[in-house]
């Protein structure tokens, strides 16, 4: 089978099981996680003088590598369990054995779509703000402006979210851009808040 088909077949596959839909919302939840996560690690490392980017960069890659294991996992766990009551349940009323059909094909594959989709959407979001650090190790950016850019990125990130989610609501985009700027703001201003006291 070519790859022109394979494409076909997926395609068909994902619609059968509406596995676009179940994507869209786990990208949606799981790149908030993720952007959110590390708009905390770089303004909590902002605030309490934690400048040197090498562990800021470390300690990112290994929360995204706990979200990217966690997620994927999560989701297999969960969306096999769904979809294992799903075909027992069309068994049952179709009286026949749904094992190794197309039915069978696609709901595994539209599994391992949504595990990729919600492991890579925090990795995503997270590699793309710590950016930024990287420039500032090799003494491209100073570290404060590094962290600075990075906090921008995080919640521009955020802006982008909420216009994603608007034009799949058709809802106003500025209004849902700013719904979820607000949320990172006010995420920015509590840490700054509660870690004050621990100011270098």
């Amino acid at each position: 089978m070519g790859v022109r088909e394979r494409v076909r077949e997926f395609k068909k596959y994902i619609e059968i099981t509406k596995a676009d839909t179940i994507a869209r919302r786990y990208f949606i939840m799981n790149s908030f996680d993720g952007i959110v996560t590390i708009l905390g690690i770089l303004t909590g490392s902002l605030i309490t003088g934690l400048l040197d980017p090498i562990p800021i960069i470390g300690i990112s890659i290994s929360t995204a590598i706990a979200l990217v294991v966690s997620g994927f996992s999560g989701t297999l766990i969960a969306e096999i369990s769904e979809r294992e009551i799903e075909r027992k349940q069309l068994e049952e009323s179709m009286l026949i054995d749904l094992r190794n059909s197309i039915y069978d094909k696609a709901v595994k594959t539209a599994i391992a779509w949504v595990g990729i989709v919600d492991a890579l959407s925090p990795l995503i979001a997270i590699l793309i703000s710590i950016t930024p650090l990287v420039f500032s190790v090799y003494n491209l950016l100073d570290s404060v402006t590094a962290l600075y850019i990075g906090i921008i990125i995080c919640i521009m990130y955020l802006g982008g979210i909420g216009v994603f989610m608007g034009r799949m609501l058709r809802k106003n985009l500025l209004i849902e851009a700013l719904k979820f700027i607000g949320i990172g703001l006010f995420t920015t201003i509590i840490i700054s808040i509660v870690l004050n006291p621990l100011r270098m």
